[in-house]
This record gives structure tokens, C-alpha cells and sequence, in this order.
């Protein structure tokens, strides 16, 4: 069972499909050590929350290995790329559901990911919440 394909990217598929059936915006929290093309002044404790809802990003992609797509920081049109790996949350906003991961970074991973890195000259409205103000994010709900 070692050459097993990790469960979380598709745990984190099937939520961020739950949020979107209904009508929720989703959100994933990730390590710094794993996300490329952030501004590092968004992150804090270098950690950051990122809205991935389809009214803030385009060209999502969930695969097995990173979460990519396309934002806007500051209106600079952005390739953002984060290691499944690094990231430590996916939930809905509205009801604080979701699930928590324990931060897994890959250092090979991580440097075959910020050898692509770069930056889209796309013309796309997006925006992203990065910061929250609670430090709970997630409720229990029984």
C-alpha cells in the first residue's frame, strides 16, 4: 500500500464540490513553504486563506500534486500554484464546515513547483480574500 496516491487531493476535491452544490464560497488555508506566486506580505504566521470560489479565480485546478489558477492581487493578474501538500484546510466560508489536514510539504515537490512559477497577463476581474480576522475558522456541528 505504499504506492498508494495520497487521499487528500480528493478530499479537498470533494469539499471545495460541496461548497459550489450549495452555494457556499470555499477557502483553503496553506503553509507558505508550498504556495508560489502569493505576495509574501499577505501571509501571516506564514500561513495564508485563499478564497477559490469561481467569482475570485479562474482556470482552477485541484490534480493530485498542487491547487492551481489564475488571481489578481493588488489588480497584478497572478499563476498561483500551492502544493497539496502545504495546505491545512479547505472550508465553506458561511458555515465554517469543512476539513483540516496535517501540512505534508514535499521539498522536491516544492522546487519542481517554483521552477514554473509566473506571472499571467490575463485581463480577468478576480479577487481573493487573504486575510481573516479569527483565528477559529472552523465550527463544530452537532
Amino acid at each position: 500500500m505504499n504506492n498508494a496516491v495520497s487521499i487528500k487531493p480528493y478530499l479537498i476535491r470533494a469539499i471545495h464540490e460541496w461548497c459550489i452544490d450549495n452555494g457556499y464560497c470555499p477557502y483553503i488555508s496553506a503553509f507558505e513553504d508550498g504556495c508560489f506566486g502569493i505576495p509574501v506580505e499577505l501571509f501571516e504566521n506564514r500561513e495564508i486563506i485563499l478564497n477559490i470560489s469561481s467569482q475570485s479565480v479562474n482556470n482552477l485546478l485541484i490534480n493530485n500534486e498542487t491547487i492551481q489558477f489564475i488571481t489578481r492581487f493588488n489588480g497584478v493578474p497572478k499563476e498561483i500554484r500551492i502544493v497539496i501538500g502545504a495546505v491545512t484546510a479547505i472550508f465553506a466560508r458561511e458555515s465554517g464546515q469543512g476539513l483540516t489536514f496535517v501540512p505534508e510539504i514535499n521539498t522536491e515537490l516544492i522546487s519542481e513547483s517554483s521552477a514554473d512559477d509566473s506571472v499571467l497577463q490575463e485581463n480577468q476581474a478576480l479577487s481573493v480574500e487573504g486575510k481573516q480576522q479569527d483565528k477559529t475558522f472552523l465550527k463544530i456541528v452537532k
